[in-house]
């Protein structure tokens, strides 16, 4: 469960979403998002685990960063040069950011998805 809250984390933090945008994103899609759901090849699925020990490893960098980060202005800063480090993460895996993102999302609703992600751990 702790690595899915990390997945989770990181998803945000490499999209810059609010949850808010996601929830709306979410009830857009609705019936087609269900459908996407099982629609991941083994190797996307693969390429995404891969992904998290880096993307752990910047989120980890960066939190201890922006905890002690003073001014606003350099958070903002700290968040667009961690997002950037992810995307670059998740691209050189040989997965896109959109496969990425719609992945996590599809995760949070389809256990049978979660228990393959989580089998490949």
């Amino acid at each position: 469960m702790k690595k899915l809250t990390a997945l989770f984390l990181a998803l945000f933090m490499l999209t810059g979403l609010s949850l808010h945008a996601v929830a709306q994103q979410q009830s857009q899609q609705g019936m087609q998002q269900q459908q996407m759901d099982m629609d991941f090849s083994d190797a996307d699925l693969e390429k995404f685990v891969a992904v998290q020990p880096a993307l752990e490893e910047i989120r980890e960098d960066f939190t201890q960063r922006l905890e002690a980060a003073d001014e606003q202005e350099a958070a903002n800063q700290l968040q667009q040069e961690a997002g950037q480090l992810m995307v670059e993460a998740v691209e050189q895996e040989g997965l896109d950011v959109d496969t990425y993102n719609n992945i996590a999302m599809a995760l949070q609703s389809n256990e049978e998805l979660r228990d393959r992600v989580e089998g490949m751990m």
